[in-house]
């Protein structure tokens, strides 16, 4: 068979069998007479063996040693789901970090690139597993801060300009860019470029403000989605466990490890249910 018809059985593109005789990777036979290419059966499943390969990215001088017995098929795809397991996390950092860039919305002119290429080129910091787990946690408190937040004024809130008045102080103090769209006592206005409509929340001694962001589904974190389930799971588990272990710490502390025990075991169930109602609302 000719070169179009060997392209439409294989699935290989014309000039990539011309390229792939070049590289020495197939030698189909020549009909006596005019020199054309005559493609066999055999011709085509070693044209569809090399594009497999080359959808697993593996190198043509790889895929030589192959075809040429050089090298076995087996250590070839060992070697390969190697590299590719490597790159995989390299672009899932590099995922995380192109996330992290987008959240704070940074201008050419302000990017620290010097900050941003001394992080890419650490190479120790993709392989230290309890940092990168530490600053996917804080990756994700942060957006869900920037998702809802909430704040005690240091007055009450009873006038839009009121209001308007604890917005600017509270970006003030957090050194944000504060924009106000709409006044009132329900303001939307915008800190750092990410919208936000408030409300106050009427406290018996203090009010609250409360925060949401107009648009939180696009506040992402960026992360693969069974990591960041993990995650929202040890933010909501942490701290009872965290307060269990405090309330065993001060147990054994004021009774020298006597009659402690069901005191402090039933303190933090109250703890750990509290929490538990807490998600629940």
């Amino acid at each position: 068979m000719n070169i179009k018809q060997a392209s439409k059985q294989s699935g290989v593109s014309a000039p990539n069998i011309r390229f792939y005789e070049k590289e020495g990777l197939l030698n189909p036979a020549r009909l006596p007479g005019n020199d054309y290419r005559d493609y066999t059966e055999q011709d085509i499943r070693t044209l569809r063996f090399i594009r497999m390969l080359r959808m697993l990215d593996v190198p043509l001088p790889v895929i030589r040693s192959v075809l040429a017995g050089d090298a076995s098929l087996g250590s070839v795809l060992r070697e390969q789901k190697t590299a590719l397991e490597q790159r995989a996390k390299q672009l899932e950092g590099a995922a995380r970090f192109c996330a992290e860039l987008a959240r704070q919305d940074p201008s050419v002119a302000s990017l620290d690139v010097d900050a941003c290429l001394s992080r890419m080129e650490d190479p120790a910091q993709p392989q230290n597993f309890f940092c990168g787990w530490v600053q996917d946690y804080r990756t994700l408190a942060q957006v869900q801060h920037q998702r809802h937040f909430s704040f005690i004024p240091e007055g009450s809130i009873n006038t839009p300009q009121e209001f308007a008045a604890a917005l600017q102080a509270y970006a003030e103090e957090h050194g944000m860019q504060l924009s106000l769209t709409k006044e009132g006592m329900y303001p939307e206005f915008s800190l750092d470029g990410i919208p936000y409509k408030a409300y106050r929340n009427p406290g018996k001694y203090r009010d609250e403000i409360c925060c949401d962001a107009a648009s939180p589904e696009q506040l992402n974190t960026g992360l693969p989605s069974r990591r960041e389930k993990l995650l929202r799971i040890a933010r909501i588990v942490l701290p009872p466990v965290f307060t269990f272990a405090a309330i065993l710490a001060a147990g054994w502390v004021a009774t020298g490890g006597a009659d402690w025990l069901w005191l402090a075991a039933l303190a933090a169930a109250g703890v750990l249910l509290g929490r538990g109602f807490e998600h629940r609302l």
